[in-house]
Protein backbone atom coordinates (compact mmCIF):
# COMPACT_ATOMS: atom_id res chain seq x y z
CA UNK A 1 0.00 0.00 0.00
CA UNK A 2 2.78 2.46 0.80
CA UNK A 3 4.55 1.29 -2.39
CA UNK A 4 1.32 2.71 -4.73
CA UNK A 5 1.13 5.74 -2.72
CA UNK A 6 5.10 6.59 -3.53
CA UNK A 7 4.43 5.97 -7.31
CA UNK A 8 1.09 7.99 -7.53
CA UNK A 9 3.27 11.27 -6.03
CA UNK A 10 5.87 11.32 -8.94
CA UNK A 11 2.15 11.37 -11.38
CA UNK A 12 0.44 13.91 -9.81
CA UNK A 13 3.55 15.96 -10.05
CA UNK A 14 3.71 15.40 -13.71
CA UNK A 15 0.16 16.54 -14.10
CA UNK A 16 0.28 20.02 -12.22
CA UNK A 17 3.86 20.74 -14.64
CA UNK A 18 1.61 20.26 -17.26
CA UNK A 19 -1.39 22.60 -16.26
CA UNK A 20 0.85 24.83 -15.12
CA UNK A 21 3.00 24.87 -18.52
CA UNK A 22 -0.88 25.25 -20.51
CA UNK A 23 -2.02 27.91 -18.48
CA UNK A 24 1.39 29.91 -19.05
CA UNK A 25 0.83 29.55 -22.51
CA UNK A 26 -2.30 31.05 -22.59
CA UNK A 27 -1.16 33.69 -20.83
CA UNK A 28 1.46 34.54 -23.00
CA UNK A 29 -1.24 33.90 -26.36
CA UNK A 30 -3.83 36.76 -24.18
CA UNK A 31 -1.54 39.04 -23.86
CA UNK A 32 -0.19 39.03 -27.42
CA UNK A 33 -3.82 39.15 -28.62
CA UNK A 34 -4.38 42.22 -26.32
CA UNK A 35 -0.88 43.76 -27.84
CA UNK A 36 -1.97 43.18 -31.38
CA UNK A 37 -5.04 44.63 -31.11
CA UNK A 38 -3.81 47.77 -29.40
CA UNK A 39 -1.20 47.90 -31.76
CA UNK A 40 -3.48 48.26 -34.99
CA UNK A 41 -5.87 50.73 -33.45
CA UNK A 42 -3.02 53.86 -32.74
CA UNK A 43 -4.68 55.59 -35.99
CA UNK A 44 -5.00 59.66 -34.18
CA UNK A 45 -5.85 62.67 -35.95
CA UNK A 46 -5.06 65.57 -33.99
CA UNK A 47 -3.97 69.07 -33.13
CA UNK A 48 -0.62 70.55 -32.03
CA UNK A 49 0.61 72.07 -29.59
CA UNK A 50 -2.51 70.43 -27.93
CA UNK A 51 -1.54 73.11 -24.21
CA UNK A 52 0.10 75.94 -26.09
CA UNK A 53 1.77 78.52 -24.09
CA UNK A 54 -0.48 81.42 -22.62
CA UNK A 55 -1.11 84.13 -24.72
CA UNK A 56 -1.46 87.95 -24.36
CA UNK A 57 -4.96 89.26 -25.50
CA UNK A 58 -5.23 89.99 -28.31
CA UNK A 59 -2.77 87.21 -30.25
CA UNK A 60 -2.91 85.26 -32.77
CA UNK A 61 -2.31 81.35 -32.51
CA UNK A 62 -1.35 78.81 -34.67
CA UNK A 63 -2.67 75.18 -34.31
CA UNK A 64 -1.51 72.39 -36.73
CA UNK A 65 -3.60 69.33 -37.78
CA UNK A 66 -1.63 66.20 -38.61
CA UNK A 67 -2.28 62.67 -38.93
CA UNK A 68 -0.05 59.57 -36.82
CA UNK A 69 -1.55 56.28 -38.08
CA UNK A 70 -0.16 52.75 -37.96
CA UNK A 71 -2.60 51.66 -40.46
CA UNK A 72 -2.21 52.56 -44.33
CA UNK A 73 -5.12 55.67 -45.64
CA UNK A 74 -5.74 58.22 -48.80
CA UNK A 75 -7.18 60.51 -46.39
CA UNK A 76 -10.83 61.45 -44.83
CA UNK A 77 -12.09 64.07 -43.16
CA UNK A 78 -12.73 66.07 -39.82
CA UNK A 79 -14.75 68.39 -38.37
CA UNK A 80 -13.81 71.23 -36.02
CA UNK A 81 -15.45 73.65 -33.19
CA UNK A 82 -14.21 75.94 -30.97
CA UNK A 83 -14.72 78.07 -28.45
CA UNK A 84 -16.25 81.37 -30.27
CA UNK A 85 -16.32 83.52 -26.96
CA UNK A 86 -12.62 83.88 -26.95
CA UNK A 87 -11.53 82.93 -30.25
CA UNK A 88 -12.18 84.31 -33.88
CA UNK A 89 -11.20 81.40 -36.87
CA UNK A 90 -9.03 83.62 -39.32
CA UNK A 91 -7.52 80.95 -41.70
CA UNK A 92 -7.08 77.30 -42.31
CA UNK A 93 -3.49 76.76 -45.08
CA UNK A 94 -3.05 73.53 -46.44
CA UNK A 95 0.79 72.11 -45.54
CA UNK A 96 2.71 73.32 -49.03
CA UNK A 97 5.30 70.05 -48.09
CA UNK A 98 5.58 67.84 -50.87
CA UNK A 99 4.53 65.19 -48.85
CA UNK A 100 1.34 66.82 -47.66
CA UNK A 101 -2.24 66.36 -49.08
CA UNK A 102 -2.38 66.90 -52.64
CA UNK A 103 -6.28 65.67 -54.11
CA UNK A 104 -9.68 65.84 -52.45
CA UNK A 105 -8.85 69.08 -50.51
CA UNK A 106 -11.88 70.75 -48.75
CA UNK A 107 -11.41 73.47 -46.28
CA UNK A 108 -13.47 76.41 -44.58
CA UNK A 109 -12.89 80.42 -46.62
CA UNK A 110 -11.26 82.75 -44.70
CA UNK A 111 -12.69 84.39 -42.08
CA UNK A 112 -15.71 82.08 -42.10
CA UNK A 113 -18.14 82.42 -38.90
CA UNK A 114 -19.90 78.88 -39.28
CA UNK A 115 -19.35 75.92 -37.25
CA UNK A 116 -18.26 73.29 -37.19
CA UNK A 117 -15.58 73.86 -39.53
CA UNK A 118 -15.37 71.26 -42.27
CA UNK A 119 -11.74 69.69 -43.65
CA UNK A 120 -10.57 67.16 -46.15
CA UNK A 121 -7.82 65.93 -47.32
CA UNK A 122 -6.42 62.81 -49.42
CA UNK A 123 -3.01 61.37 -51.16
CA UNK A 124 -2.72 60.46 -54.34
CA UNK A 125 -0.37 57.91 -52.62
CA UNK A 126 -1.83 56.28 -49.55
CA UNK A 127 0.66 57.53 -46.40
CA UNK A 128 1.04 56.23 -42.53
CA UNK A 129 2.57 57.43 -39.79
CA UNK A 130 3.32 60.90 -38.96
CA UNK A 131 1.67 63.44 -41.71
CA UNK A 132 0.88 67.37 -41.81
CA UNK A 133 -2.61 68.36 -43.37
CA UNK A 134 -2.67 72.05 -42.79
CA UNK A 135 -2.35 75.42 -40.41
CA UNK A 136 -5.24 77.15 -38.52
CA UNK A 137 -5.27 80.49 -37.45
CA UNK A 138 -6.91 81.89 -34.22
CA UNK A 139 -7.33 85.58 -32.96
CA UNK A 140 -7.29 85.24 -28.93
CA UNK A 141 -10.31 88.10 -27.93
CA UNK A 142 -10.92 87.10 -24.68
CA UNK A 143 -8.91 85.65 -21.51
CA UNK A 144 -9.42 82.18 -20.06
CA UNK A 145 -8.86 78.66 -21.43
CA UNK A 146 -10.28 78.23 -25.35
CA UNK A 147 -10.67 74.83 -26.27
CA UNK A 148 -10.17 74.25 -30.09
CA UNK A 149 -12.05 69.93 -30.90
CA UNK A 150 -12.15 67.93 -33.92
CA UNK A 151 -13.84 64.94 -34.24
CA UNK A 152 -14.85 62.65 -37.26
CA UNK A 153 -16.62 64.56 -40.01
CA UNK A 154 -20.26 62.95 -40.56
CA UNK A 155 -20.53 64.35 -44.04
CA UNK A 156 -18.11 64.86 -47.37
CA UNK A 157 -15.22 64.10 -47.25
CA UNK A 158 -16.25 61.72 -44.32
CA UNK A 159 -14.34 58.59 -42.43
CA UNK A 160 -11.03 57.63 -42.54
CA UNK A 161 -11.03 54.47 -44.79
CA UNK A 162 -7.71 52.04 -45.07
CA UNK A 163 -6.09 52.13 -48.13
CA UNK A 164 -5.58 48.56 -48.25
CA UNK A 165 -8.29 45.53 -49.37
CA UNK A 166 -10.92 45.55 -48.37
CA UNK A 167 -10.91 49.12 -47.68
CA UNK A 168 -13.16 48.91 -44.55
CA UNK A 169 -13.02 52.25 -42.73
CA UNK A 170 -10.37 52.40 -40.09
CA UNK A 171 -10.82 53.00 -36.09
CA UNK A 172 -9.00 56.77 -35.72
CA UNK A 173 -9.01 58.78 -32.47
CA UNK A 174 -9.01 62.31 -32.55
CA UNK A 175 -8.03 64.97 -29.87
CA UNK A 176 -8.11 68.66 -29.30
CA UNK A 177 -6.34 71.82 -28.21
CA UNK A 178 -5.97 74.09 -25.95
CA UNK A 179 -5.17 78.34 -25.98
CA UNK A 180 -4.89 79.67 -22.76
CA UNK A 181 -5.46 83.68 -22.75
CA UNK A 182 -4.39 86.62 -20.75
CA UNK A 183 -6.32 89.74 -20.63
CA UNK A 184 -4.30 92.51 -21.59
CA UNK A 185 -3.62 94.98 -19.36
CA UNK A 186 -4.99 98.67 -19.95
CA UNK A 187 -2.64 101.30 -21.54
CA UNK A 188 -3.18 104.78 -19.59
CA UNK A 189 -1.94 106.23 -23.06
CA UNK A 190 -0.72 109.76 -23.68
CA UNK A 191 -3.59 111.24 -21.84
CA UNK A 192 -3.74 109.33 -18.76
CA UNK A 193 0.35 109.55 -18.73
CA UNK A 194 -0.05 113.78 -18.19
CA UNK A 195 -2.97 113.05 -15.62
CA UNK A 196 -0.85 110.83 -13.64
CA UNK A 197 2.13 113.40 -14.21
CA UNK A 198 0.15 116.16 -13.03
CA UNK A 199 -1.20 114.16 -9.98
CA UNK A 200 2.54 113.32 -9.23
CA UNK A 201 3.53 117.00 -9.15
CA UNK A 202 0.51 118.44 -7.03
CA UNK A 203 0.91 115.33 -4.71
CA UNK A 204 4.68 116.88 -4.37
CA UNK A 205 4.03 120.06 -3.99
CA UNK A 206 1.40 119.20 -1.22
CA UNK A 207 3.77 117.58 0.93
CA UNK A 208 6.31 120.02 0.94
CA UNK A 209 3.81 122.68 1.55
CA UNK A 210 2.83 120.47 4.65
CA UNK A 211 6.58 119.88 5.23
CA UNK A 212 7.46 123.53 5.55
CA UNK A 213 4.12 124.46 7.83
CA UNK A 214 5.38 121.94 10.67
CA UNK A 215 8.48 123.27 11.02
CA UNK A 216 9.20 125.47 13.90
CA UNK A 217 9.93 128.72 12.99
CA UNK A 218 13.74 129.93 14.40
Amino acid sequence: MTLLKQESSPKKRGRVTRRVAVLNVLGILLVSLVLASTATAQNTVRLTPLDGPAVAVPSIVALDLEIEFTDSTSGGGVEVSYDANRLVFISFTFSADPAGPNFGLVGPADGDLNQPLEIGAGWNVPVSGVNGIGTFLFRVIAGGPAAVSIAESPVIPGPWFDSQSPFGELVVSFGSAMINGIPAVPSLGMPGLMVCSALLILLTIFMMSKRELLEPEE
